[in-house]
């Protein structure tokens, strides 16, 4: 479930049948505005004053059981779990009320249907998988009314384009459930309907600026429309740290290095005690950024960092892999040896942590040469836009490569580094040549070089071409990261139906 674990932050206003809706509305607008930027004492204090004044409200509830929705994702302490469970009933129980009398009531259909959210979104954090499929299935029955009831309420769109992108990834051990409880999906639509909220809507705009800046992230490879959209939000909301980590993991990812460490600094700095767990993940992108750049006694300290602080497994594989590798690049072979055997440790479906695994089991039993210890540098230099270096070196020590994973990955690099030199036709060569090479580890090599020949026929405008190969990046790729890749996929597959 955790490739469909969102942190979804739901925004809300007025309850129009009070005669104090005006009043209702105002003092959510007051508790948002610091909810959002993670003043959530502040907020909690405002929303418990909407329940003193308003009891038969849902609202006041409502909110308080988002924050702690929030920190319970941010935290994964029970204790957070169970004050939100708490009063996520008590506001189901005032939902139900007005329900009762006014079934056709869209802003609390909607209100409902983001209730049910969370609590899906809870219990597949507690691995409760099928009754996360089941309130899934009620929120969408309450969006989807709203919609049917008033197709311009705009704000719906959201939550239904959410899961409609989201249970597109639920693996395949899962998809009984899916099918028990009716859920459908298309990331198509889903894409669009996210789009339309924050183009149209006016309660839900910060949260889909915040899940399309993720979305074209993680799943599309467009940085761009990325950046566009988290910048969108961050200046309203400066201490907001999870639009700030967001932010800087686009820019991670988008190559621009440099940028990144502002907003990482500024997440540590803020250091929110109720989101510890995004604090932690600052300090493991710092040390992403300086590994990278090759600035490996930085890298280090970063990492160990991160691994101090932080509560669950995603990423401390890797984290202890690039700590293992910068050690042995600076001659600590004790240090080396002591992370490599934590490698191991890391989280299996993410994707990092996974080639983490593999490639320490191999170190383990086979000493690590300097040719390896090259081929970090170099993809370090593409990852940092510094393609003539790494170009450069390949040219250098292709000829004296011997061992097929290490040729797979230096005409990897090669093929990369020659596409961002404009040099297209070198490219393609490299990748054909990596399909020559019979790979025991590297085997993410061969759908990576199907992509690459497709990126490079598009270019020059062979569309066709690029088609054909990006179909066979798509069918072979099952290695290591496959979300990765299959995002590059999809970016380069918008590119051609635009064309």
């Amino acid at each position: 479930m955790k490739k469909v674990v969102y942190i979804f932050i739901v925004l809300f206003l007025s309850f129009p049948k009070l005669l104090s809706a005006q009043s209702i509305q105002s003092l959510v607008n007051q508790g948002l505005a610091k909810a959002y930027n993670m003043e959530l004492e502040s907020a909690e204090k405002i929303y418990n004053r909407i329940i003193d004044l308003y009891p038969e409200d849902p609202h006041g509830y409502y909110l308080i059981a988002q924050i702690y929705y929030w920190t319970y994702l941010g935290s994964k302490d029970k204790g957070e779990y169970q004050v939100f469970n708490k009063f996520a009933e008590l506001a189901q129980e005032k939902i139900e009320k007005i329900l009762d009398e006014d079934n056709k009531n869209v802003k609390i259909l909607h209100l409902a249907g983001n209730l049910q959210l969370f609590r899906a979104m809870a219990n597949a954090v507690n691995e409760s998988s099928v009754d996360a499929f089941w309130s899934s299935k009620n929120a969408v029955s309450y969006l989807e009314k709203a919609i049917q009831l008033n197709p311009k309420f705009y704000d719906a769109y959201l939550g239904l384009g959410l899961f409609d992108y989201a249970m597109s990834f639920v693996p395949e051990f899962l998809k009984w459930a899916v099918k028990l409880t009716g859920l459908t999906s298309d990331k198509e639509r889903g894409l669009r309907y996210i789009k339309t909220a924050f183009n149209k809507g006016t309660l839900e705009t910060t949260e889909a600026a915040f899940h399309l800046s993720k979305i074209y992230t993680d799943y599309l490879a467009d940085y761009d429309s990325a950046y566009y959209y988290i910048q969108s939000i961050i200046p309203r909301y400066p201490k907001n740290t999870l639009f700030l980590y967001q932010y800087a993991v686009s820019l991670i990812k988008g190559r621009e290095l440099d940028k990144a460490i502002q907003p990482l600094n500024t997440v540590i700095r803020l250091n929110n005690k109720r989101f510890p767990q995004v604090t932690a993940l600052a300090h493991y992108r710092k040390g992403e950024v300086y590994f990278k750049k090759n600035q490996f006694k930085s890298a280090i300290k970063e990492y160990e960092a991160f691994l101090d602080l932080y509560k669950d497994i995603d990423f401390t594989g890797i984290a202890a892999y690039n700590i293992a590798i910068s050690n042995k690049i600076l001659g600590n072979d004790d240090e080396y040896k002591k992370y490599l055997d934590l490698a191991s440790d890391g989280n299996p479906d993410v994707y990092e942590d996974a080639y983490a695994m593999t490639k320490s089991e191999y170190f383990l039993k086979n000493d690590i040469d300097e040719i390896e210890l090259q081929l970090v540098r170099i993809k370090n230099y593409i990852d940092y836009g510094r393609n003539r270096n790494a170009y450069d070196s390949l040219k250098v020590i292709l000829p004296s490569i011997d061992n097929s994973d290490q040729k797979a990955l230096a005409l990897s690099y090669l093929s990369e580094s020659a596409f961002h030199l404009n040099k297209y036709a070198e490219s393609v060569q490299a990748a054909e040549n990596v399909l020559t090479v019979k790979s025991k580890i590297e085997k993410w090599t061969i759908p990576f070089s199907y992509f690459l020949q497709a990126k490079a026929n598009w270019k020059v405008g062979a569309k066709n071409e690029a088609r054909d190969f990006l179909s066979r990046a798509e069918s072979e790729n099952k290695f290591e990261f496959q979300d990765y890749i299959q995002s590059l996929i999809e970016n380069l597959k918008r590119k051609l139906k635009r064309a």
